[in-house]
């Protein structure tokens, strides 16, 4: 196992939430998800693997390896030499202090309650016959009403952007092609830094989502690839129009600290809590090439990436 890195885990809510408090080093078991956070290597954290090394008494350390969780490795398009590369390279070794355990939802799996709320089965034992005295079918009435549809890829759409080069539609950041990109126009990002962004719009109604992704060209091929970046939503009660014409869109602040790997694979980031949102941006603030300089004004004047996704 690689010691490059080691973070710390956030815990699972009672409300319907994305991960599990573990105190115990056991609970981290071979195939458990987890997320990494707390760590001084910063661009490590919230970043999603699965424990592939149980732990070791020698060391105190379990094995992790990031990606392919969400959306495994090759799918939806070919897997090129270097993911290859990336796939069998050696686990991180992380102190079990450092790891949260994440849920992620299942297909088919049912809609969970709307943040703050209790589970719909705890609604309806609550209010119903055996609670408070209303008929289980009137107690489930109300539970549906505070359900909330986790997203599916195919929700996803892009709206708009800050500004765009021209290379290719938009829409392309959507596909897992490595021959087609998102771009933003020249001068958009003077020394590698500035506040460029792609709009995903998810539908009418709110989704839950736990998870975005991205892809990247790793340097020394991606100097322009997006580094440093962060989530936004529309403020309640405003749709994503009236937000995109006023301006006026929230950041996301567990994500205020969002960072890519030098690493081509579809790399996932686990949203806590998830956002139950009709859109999203993702603000692209530093470039590559900006990040791994020396100097705060120094990169190419745009920032670019080949794919995004949200789960």
């Amino acid at each position: 196992m690689s010691g490059g890195a080691e973070a710390d885990v956030p815990a699972l809510s009672c409300t319907d939430g994305l991960e599990d408090t573990c105190s115990d080093s056991t609970a981290f078991a071979v195939g458990c998800v987890v997320r990494l956070v707390g760590l001084s290597k910063s661009e490590f954290n919230n970043h999603v693997g699965r424990v592939e090394v149980p732990l070791s008494p020698a060391t105190g350390r379990v094995g992790v390896r990031l990606d392919g969780v969400v959306w495994p490795i090759g799918a939806g398009g070919g897997c090129s030499p270097r993911q290859r590369a990336e796939a069998a390279a050696a686990p991180l070794a992380m102190k079990p202090k450092h790891l949260r355990r994440c849920r992620y939802p299942l297909p088919g799996g049912p809609a969970p309650s709307v943040l703050g709320s209790i589970p719909g089965w705890a609604i309806v034992k609550v209010l119903g016959e055996r609670g408070w005295g209303l008929q289980d079918a009137m107690a489930e009435q109300i539970s549906a009403y505070l359900r909330i549809d986790f997203l599916k890829g195919t929700d996803t759409s892009i709206t708009g952007c800050s500004s765009y080069r021209g290379d290719y539609p938009i829409e392309v950041a959507l596909n897992s092609k490595e021959d087609e990109w998102w771009i933003s126009e020249a001068g958009s990002m003077p020394g590698g830094v500035g506040r460029e962004f792609l709009t995903f719009s998810f539908g009418a109604l709110p989704l839950r989502v736990s998870f975005v992704g991205v892809r990247i060209p790793p340097m020394p091929t991606g100097p322009l690839s997006v580094r440093d970046f962060h989530l936004e939503v529309p403020p309640q009660g405003k749709n994503t129009e009236t937000a995109a014409g006023l301006d006026v869109w929230c950041m996301v602040p567990s994500t205020s600290e969002f960072r890519t790997l030098d690493k081509g694979a579809l790399q996932e980031f686990a949203l806590v809590p998830p956002l139950e949102t009709t859109a999203v941006r993702l603000v692209c603030t530093r470039n590559a090439a900006s990040a791994s300089s020396s100097r705060d004004d120094w990169g190419p004047d745009c920032i670019g990436l080949f794919q995004v996704a949200f789960a």
